[in-house]
């Protein structure tokens, strides 16, 4: 079958939910992933089962469906939305999560924001460690500049704060490096 005709069977499950006959997209959209699972359009059934399982209230259905998307079409267009959403459903009803990066990130800002800095300082670390592409592996060593400023370490504070400059020079963290250490230098700009 082609792309066209799947696309139908997806727009025909999803016109039954419209017209208010749940139980039957629901059927529809179940048997499209299972007679296609590998179709390119398959993830946008499962998170359609998702969605409605959410709407109607079946937390622990929407949960499973997204983390069958998860775990299926990790790279889907589908999944890029899904885990959001699965995330903030898993936040809802007090589940917990994986250690997403956003989780690890946050759980260590608290314990900062607590001043709570040797504490904070080692997850941050190891959030560096372990996410060191994160779109928020900026933030983190930020926060450990912050952490050696209090301490009064302007050695390691300025190697956090250069690392910032010269790993991550587009990121917004990297704006506001003299609010840490003022009249800061990017080190391609210091006098030798």
């Amino acid at each position: 079958m082609g792309i066209a005709e799947e696309k139908a069977l997806l727009d025909t499950a999803i016109n039954t939910y419209k017209k208010g006959e749940t139980k039957q997209a629901l059927v529809l959209l179940k048997e499209f992933i299972r007679d296609y699972p590998d179709s390119d359009l398959a993830d946008n059934a499962c998170y359609n089962i998702a969605k409605i399982a959410t709407m109607t209230n079946d937390t622990n259905s929407a949960l499973s469906w997204y983390e069958f998307l998860l775990e299926n079409y990790p790279d889907s267009d589908a999944a890029y939305f899904a885990q959001d959403e699965y995330t903030e459903l898993c936040r809802t009803l007090g589940k917990p999560l994986p250690d997403s990066d956003s989780e690890v990130y946050f759980k260590a800002y608290e314990v900062f924001k607590k001043n709570d800095y040797v504490k904070s300082e080692q997850m941050f670390l190891d959030f560096v460690k372990k996410f060191p592409k994160s779109e928020m592996a900026d933030d983190a060593i930020y926060r450990l500049a912050q952490i050696e400023k209090s301490r009064g370490n302007k050695e390691r504070c300025m190697a956090y704060l250069d690392l910032i400059a010269t790993r991550y020079p587009d990121s917004d963290q990297a704006l506001y490096l003299h609010k840490v250490m003022p009249g800061y230098k990017h080190p391609a700009k210091r006098s030798k």
